[in-house]
């Protein structure tokens, strides 16, 4: 059965799209800056920001240590 991960790797610091066919790793797609992209456009359009507005991103807490989503 094939299944479908997103999938970031702390080491190399890609986001990757990955196809698996019984555990076994079949594709692995870089989609790093294609998703860095949509995840901006939608803080952009969340907060109403024109061209040259900014947006200041403080991180205060540890994110959960997720590194891998199973897509179903």
């Amino acid at each position: 059965m094939q299944t479908q991960t997103l999938e970031y790797n702390k080491q190399t610091k890609k986001i990757t799209l990955n196809t698996y066919d019984d555990g076994f790793l079949l594709t692995e797609t870089d989609i790093t800056a294609q998703t860095l992209t949509l995840a901006l456009e939608k803080l952009y359009d969340d907060y109403g920001l024109e061209v040259g507005d900014e947006l200041v991103i403080t991180k205060r807490n540890k994110l959960k240590n997720v590194t891998k989503i199973e897509i179903k």
